[in-house]
């Protein structure tokens, strides 16, 4: 009797004890499992093009990655529910189906990390993992990030978006990541950042924005970065980045904003000003323009450097000018000088106002000096008229307005003055075009043709030379 309750004590013993023991049942062939620490299921590099049906429903610990996945089911993972680590990254996944991961409430860490072809991520994917602290979606070819997608991810510590090809950020996309610390946003085409683009993100320690096309910033764009440490902006399209923006990173220590085209006039003052408060450590902010500055460290600047601010469109539009002048044509709304009639000819109102006023020209009437390809005739035509008191730079862009075939607002409003508000005595000595001239006008007094003008002159000098002969010839006689 005590030998058959000893055995049965024994019994009961064992059977406790394999119940204690964590088991690992039905590994797939081409996995290694293992126990400890923790249940593990190790698939990596095995060629497989689906994921397996018969991984333990224990397994806390599943490795994936560097295989030929394509899709992930909603069923294949539905009953791994101590599931903590999940590392799928690697493959050639291109579908994730809505609920895939529904269920893995204990899960931390996710990676489905450079899987090129995903591109589209379901708004819910994601939804019910509130343990998850880390996710890895980088090299994922995502081009957008759907509303909500990480909506309830209230433990999540870092998050790994670089290297895709996302063009914006949706307002609020972090809204409810109040712990994570790490954001890496590196390597995509994000172009700007609006003012609520990082909004919830009060944790935030480290912030990865470089090698985008970030070319502004909102002014209150980091109002929730209190606790910013790292920040790299370096390699965008930056030319403008404000003191104020940079006020609200009060705990900030590492910043890299090298790699912009920094404008360093009157607009980099607070930006200046910022740096001079700012004790962390900084790479340096090379100066794109003024040439004066081109390469020079924008925080090493005086102050004397920074007054006065640019006109970036003044110089666009001088570019613009000079092609058009150089193709020949003059980009003016007004009728060009009427060449080659004698004065005696021109009307009055001609005289007074030698432009017409402001129509658009016809083309085919253009008798503007025109531009030779001949460099010689070009030098020639240029040296010929003199303005006396006039400076010829500014003289030589008068009259350059938009002409009809122009793309409208290349050139701004002020336009310089026409030569028909010059001085009378500037205009009078302009060279005749080299160009043909249209039927010349008739006398204002006599209408006659130019010929006759011309010869009526003639005749009054020949008169004028015969009436003075007899008294030249006299006055040589008496000598």
């Amino acid at each position: 009797m005590k030998t058959t309750v000893a055995e049965g004590s024994r019994l009961l013993f064992l059977v406790l004890w394999l119940n204690s023991v964590p088991q690992v049942e039905c590994c797939p062939g081409v996995c290694v499992c293992y126990s400890e620490p923790r249940t593990t299921v190790a698939c990596q590099q095995q060629g497989l093009s689906s994921i397996p049906t018969e991984i333990p429903i224990r397994s806390q610990r599943i490795f994936l990655q560097n295989n030929k996945l394509t899709v992930v089911k909603s069923t294949s993972f539905s009953s791994c529910h101590n599931l903590t680590v999940l590392w799928l990254y690697s493959n050639n996944i291109s579908h994730i189906e809505a609920g895939a991961f529904y269920g893995l409430e204990r899960l931390e860490e996710l990676d489905i990390g450079d899987n090129s072809n995903l591109r589209i991520i379901s708004p819910t994917a994601f939804r019910g993992l509130s343990r998850l602290h880390t996710l890895h979606l980088h090299r994922c070819g995502l081009s957008e990030l759907p509303i909500g997608v990480f909506r309830g991810l209230f433990s999540l510590q870092y998050l790994y978006l670089q290297d895709n090809n996302l063009l914006t950020l949706h307002d609020d996309t972090f809204l409810d990541l109040a712990n994570l610390t790490y954001l890496f946003l590196h390597g995509n085409k994000i172009k700007t950042v609006s003012e609520n683009m990082l909004r919830g993100l009060i944790g935030l320690d480290r912030l990865l924005l470089h090698q985008n096309r970030v070319t502004s910033v909102h002014r209150r764009a980091f109002h929730d970065l209190g606790k910013l440490t790292t920040f790299y902006l370096f390699n965008n399209n930056l030319t403008v980045l404000t003191g104020e923006t940079m006020d609200y990173l009060v705990s900030l220590q590492y910043l890299r904003l090298n790699g912009n085209q920094w404008i360093c006039d009157c607009r980099a003052r607070s930006l200046w000003d910022w740096f001079k408060r700012f004790k962390g450590s900084s790479s340096e902010l090379e100066c794109h323009v003024p040439a004066s500055l081109v390469g020079k460290d924008l925080k090493r600047l005086k102050a004397s450097d920074l007054e006065g601010c640019l006109d970036n469109s003044h110089q666009i539009r001088t570019s613009i000018f000079s092609t058009k002048t150089r193709s020949g044509k003059l980009p003016s709304t007004e009728t060009p000088l009427r060449e080659g009639s004698p004065r005696c000819c021109l009307p009055e109102s001609d005289k007074s106002s030698i432009i017409s006023s402001k129509g658009l020209p016809d083309p085919s009437s253009y008798n503007s000096r025109q531009i030779t390809n001949n460099p010689l005739k070009e030098k020639e035509n240029i040296s010929k008229p003199k303005f006396p008191d006039v400076d010829p730079t500014k003289n030589g862009t008068r009259n350059k307005q938009r002409l009809n075939d122009d793309p409208v607002g290349t050139f701004s409003n002020t336009q310089d003055d026409p030569l028909g508000k010059l001085k009378p005595d500037y205009t009078d000595n302009l060279e005749p075009s080299t160009a043909p001239s249209r039927k010349k006008k008739k006398c204002s007094k006599k209408p006659k043709p130019d010929a006759q003008c011309l010869k009526s002159k003639g005749s009054t000098s020949r008169a004028l030379n015969l009436l003075f002969l007899p008294i030249i010839w006299f006055s040589l006689t008496i000598c």
